[in-house]
């Protein structure tokens, strides 16, 4: 079997990162025996017919037809193969347009009886193809249409609109419209429209007037079989993020009987957020559990020589800063100095995956949720003050890295980084 391919540019835009990337194809249709040929007229034909100078096609590929992209991340779209079964000696020249998109309908729109192209863009795929026909008489033939120097991006769980457009130049067409008989899928109908004509391209109809109707009188099929096709792409597989929880003296730890483990859950800015009701000295850690059931343990560091058991303390002056945690058994259970309801923000520390090496944990008790520095009136000030790595609270900023508390007159508390 013969194939031609419509290339861009150099292969090298294939190469792939075998760690990452990965190759995935999608048949629709009995794309490796197709039976189905359609011999009828060229009003019919898909993705293309060489009968009349200047064809466009319009083909639906629904969620269900992609449904093997589901769960998939980082889709692109980088190769598109159609047959066809080849009775002609000609020697045949198109130039063709491929332009792809992605959207929710899973029909063509109807209005006022009148079915309708969609609207479509700027192509991702400009090239002609020449071919002797004589070559491959009486043969099943493939036709390529190569994207990987400009790879599309998909998302699962669309639908992948194909507009396919060939003009001929000279009048180069076969003798019969049977001369060319593209092979089809059995039983999609409805999901593929043409438009054919000798004088006028499919782009100078979609630039006219008469765009998006789709009338037999304007040249148009509007109720043709999708042909079988074949869609290569690449893809990264889609992992569940990293789950973190919160446990401690509040739940016995989550030992068996007690309450659950709070899960840190995405809030609406995205952020992963858990909330829990704490007494004065409960204690608490993040932990996270791996694949192999084995538990990571994050929590806080702080400088007591004196005492190489002292927990972390989560004081008033650090309530709404960025607490730094790290995985393992030396670092410090948190504990909290009274009741309250307390709400967490947990980040994960940028550039490592999941686990992180660190994560950031901001704590606010509910009725202190933090405020943006912003327009602060030195009258509203009640008071400053200075904390250092260590968590010590000084009226005056420490030499180093400071975190600069100012508590307003009505409550709130704003925190800045200070150097010295």
């Amino acid at each position: 079997m013969k194939k031609f391919y419509i290339l861009l540019a150099a292969l090298a835009a294939m190469t792939l990162n075998a760690q990452d990337v990965q190759q995935g194809t999608i048949k629709v249709g009995d794309f490796d025996a197709p039976q189905t040929t359609y011999n009828g007229s060229y009003f019919d034909m898909a993705p293309t017919n060489f009968y009349l100078a200047h064809t466009g096609a319009q083909l639906i590929y629904t969620a269900d037809e992609l449904a093997d992209m589901a769960g998939k991340a980082n889709i692109k779209v980088n190769k598109l193969s159609f047959k066809f079964y080849s009775e002609t000696f000609e020697e045949i020249t198109r130039g063709f347009k491929v332009y792809l998109q992605e959207s929710d309908a899973t029909e063509f729109a109807v209005v006022d009886g009148i079915k309708q192209f969609f609207e479509f863009g700027s192509p991702v795929l400009e090239t002609e193809i020449s071919w002797d026909m004589l070559e491959t008489y009486g043969e099943d033939c493939e036709l390529v249409l190569d994207l990987s120097n400009a790879p599309f991006s998909f998302t699962a769980g669309k639908s992948l609109i194909v507009t396919i457009v060939a003009d001929a130049e000279d009048d180069d067409n076969c003798t019969m419209g049977s001369d060319y008989a593209p092979f089809y899928t059995s039983g999609i109908t409805g999901k593929c429209m043409v438009y054919t004509d000798n004088w006028d391209s499919f782009i100078d109809y979609a630039t006219g007037d008469d765009f998006p109707d789709a009338t037999a009188m304007l040249g148009c099929g509007t109720n043709v079989d999708l042909p079988v096709t074949k869609i290569d792409y690449t893809y990264e597989e889609q992992t569940e993020p990293q789950a973190y929880y919160l446990t401690g003296t509040f739940n016995r730890w989550g030992e068996v009987g007690a309450a659950p483990n709070i899960l840190f859950q995405a809030n609406e800015e995205g952020k992963l957020a858990a909330s829990v009701d704490l007494v004065e000295n409960d204690r608490f850690k993040v932990i996270t559990v791996g694949d192999d059931g084995s538990t990571v343990w994050y929590g806080g560091t702080v400088e007591h020589p004196e005492d190489e058991n002292a927990y972390f303390w989560v004081t008033e002056e650090l309530l709404g800063i960025g607490l730094s945690l790290f995985p393992g058994d030396v670092y410090k259970d948190l504990i909290v100095f009274e009741n309250a309801k307390y709400n967490l923000i947990l980040e994960e520390t940028p550039g490592t995956k999941s686990p992180a090496a660190g994560l950031t944990l901001t704590v606010t008790k509910e009725e202190d949720t933090p405020t943006a520095v912003n327009d602060i009136n030195v009258d509203n000030i009640a008071s400053v003050k200075f904390v250092n790595l260590a968590g010590q609270v000084s009226a005056t900023p420490f030499e180093g890295l400071n975190i600069q508390v100012t508590t307003m007159k009505d409550g709130s508390k704003k925190a800045v980084k200070v150097i010295r």
